[in-house]
Formats: C-alpha cells, structure tokens, sequence
C-alpha cells in the first residue's frame, strides 16, 4: 500500500533518485580513469601534460604534441582502459556499461575525440 505523498509527488523520495546518482557516480570514474591513463602514458613517454581541467563535456587534459607515434599512444592510453575496464560488467554492470561507452565514443573519428587524434597520428606515421 502507498502512503498519499508517494503517489503524488514521487520525486520527493530518495529510491528513485538512487540509480541516477550511482550512473553519475560510475561515469565520473570512467572518465577521471580515462583521463588518467592518458596522463599516465604521456608522462610515461615524456611529453608535458600542460592543463588538467573540467568543462561542459567532462574532465580533459591538454598535453604538449609530441612525436606521432608516442601521440598515438597517449591517445589510445584512454579508451584502452575503459576497454580494460568492461570487464567489471560482472561485479558492477553499471561500471562496465560506463567504460563500454566511453571508449566506444572515444573511439569515434569525431572532431576533439581520440578517435580523431589516433587516426591523424596514425596517418602522419604511416603515409601511402
């Protein structure tokens, strides 16, 4: 049986709110996870990272360019951990469905993605 402020205003309870503050949660640690591991791979490899910082779409760094070919792994360093990462889908399905989703639109050839970044690297190292 539902109590009367259930009924009419629901959004008032915390259980609803519950599952989009977890997805919150999970794809916050997705993304610093994926930006740590370009950090990582770049200071792995000797490039400077410049800035570290917060906007709209989410954590990002800004590195110094470096060679091709260290570029391209600093760019796949991030959707390669979130594909490393999936594989928590078993313990924590809501982790593993962050991570599957951004390396998948990470991974797209789309204007400031690594996607984009690794497809220029690899065309400058391997020219035809």
């Amino acid at each position: 049986m539902h109590r009367e402020s259930e009924i009419i205003m629901p959004f008032l309870h915390l259980n609803w709110y519950f599952p989009f503050f977890l997805g919150c949660f999970f794809g916050v640690a997705a993304m610093a996870l994926h930006e740590s591991a370009h950090i990582a791979a770049a200071l792995a490899l000797g490039i400077r990272i410049k800035k570290v910082g917060v906007n709209w779409k989410g954590l990002y760094t800004k590195r110094e360019s470096g060679p091709a070919n260290k570029s391209l792994l600093v760019a796949l360093a991030g959707p390669l951990i979130n594909l490393t990462l999936i594989a928590s889908w078993h313990w924590l399905p809501n982790f593993g469905l962050a991570n599957f989703c951004f390396a998948v639109f990470n991974l797209l050839p789309i204007r400031g993605s690594d996607g984009k970044r690794a497809l220029k690297c690899w065309s400058e190292t391997h020219p035809e």
